[in-house]
C-alpha cells in the first residue's frame, strides 16, 4: 500500500504540469489531491496515512469525475488496514438541473469482511440548490453488484437500488461544510457510507481538511463488524 501512496503522490506533479498546459481549453480536467493523517476504528483500530486523489471535466452538457483514495494504518508495527478506493462517474444534462448518469464503485478493503466489492449503476438525479453559497445534489438509480466474501471467498452478484445525496454549504470565504451520503442496497447486503467534512482555505490553492467517514455493511462475516469510522486530518492541493 506504501507503495500506491507513493505511485499517487509521483504522478501528481505531472498531472499538475497537464493542467496548467491546457488552462485555456474550455474542458480542462480539475483535480485534488490530499495527504493526511488517519484513525480509524471498528475491524480495525490504528492511525496513519492516507492518499486520494480526485479529478473531473465538464464539456457542455456532460460532467466527468473520478476519484482514489488510499488507506494504510499500521498498529504496534504491523499492518492493520489496507484500502483501496475508485470511484468514477459520468453525467449527462438533459435539463436545467436535472441529469442522467451512470457510475462504477470498486472497493478493495481486506478488513471489512469482503475481499472486494464492485458496483456500476444507471440513474437520474437533480441539483435541487446550487448558488454561491448552497448545493444540494441528489440522485437515484438501479444497477448490478459483485462481492467476494474474504472468508468463504465466495462471489456473490445481485440487483441493486442506489442513493447519493451532496449537501455543501459556504460558511465563509475560507471554510466549507460538505456531507455526501451513499447507499447501495440488495437483497443480500445494504452497503451505506456518509462523509461529513469541513475545510479551511489556508493560502491560494491550498487547504486544510476534516472529515469523519462511515462505512456500514448489513450483512458481514462472523467476527466482523459491519461498521467502520475513519477520521482524516489533511492537507488539501486544488489544480
Amino acid at each position: 500500500m506504501i507503495k500506491k501512496l507513493l505511485l499517487i503522490w509521483c504522478l501528481l506533479p505531472l498531472i499538475l504540469n497537464a493542467a496548467d498546459s491546457t488552462e485555456s481549453d474550455p474542458g480542462v480536467w480539475k483535480g485534488v489531491g490530499e495527504l493526511g493523517y488517519t484513525s480509524t476504528s471498528g475491524n480495525s483500530d490504528s492511525e496513519n496515512l492516507n492518499a486520494s486523489l480526485g479529478i473531473s471535466r465538464e464539456i457542455e452538457k456532460w460532467k466527468h469525475s473520478a476519484s482514489l483514495r488510499t488507506i494504510q494504518a499500521e498498529s504496534e508495527g504491523e499492518t492493520s488496514a489496507d484500502s483501496l478506493v475508485f470511484k468514477g462517474r459520468s453525467e449527462y444534462a438533459f435539463g436545467e438541473k436535472s441529469y442522467m448518469f451512470g457510475k462504477l464503485r470498486y472497493e478493495d478493503d481486506e478488513f471489512s469482511g469482503y475481499d472486494y466489492q464492485t458496483s456500476v449503476s444507471f440513474g437520474v438525479g437533480s441539483r435541487f440548490i446550487e448558488d454561491e453559497k448552497q448545493l444540494l445534489d441528489a440522485s437515484a438509480g438501479l444497477g448490478y453488484r459483485t462481492i467476494k466474501d474474504s472468508s468463504t471467498k465466495d462471489t456473490e452478484d445481485e440487483a441493486i437500488v442506489t442513493a447519493d445525496l451532496i449537501y455543501e454549504y459556504k460558511i465563509s470565504e475560507t471554510a466549507t461544510f460538505r456531507e455526501t451520503i451513499l447507499i447501495e442496497s440488495g437483497d443480500e447486503n445494504t452497503y451505506s457510507e456518509s462523509d461529513t467534512s469541513l475545510t479551511f482555505r489556508i493560502v491560494g490553492n491550498l487547504a486544510a481538511k476534516i472529515s469523519y467517514l462511515v462505512k456500514r455493511n448489513s450483512e458481514v462475516p462472523p467476527d466482523i463488524d459491519k461498521t467502520d469510522e475513519i477520521t482524516t486530518v489533511s492537507l488539501v492541493y486544488d489544480f
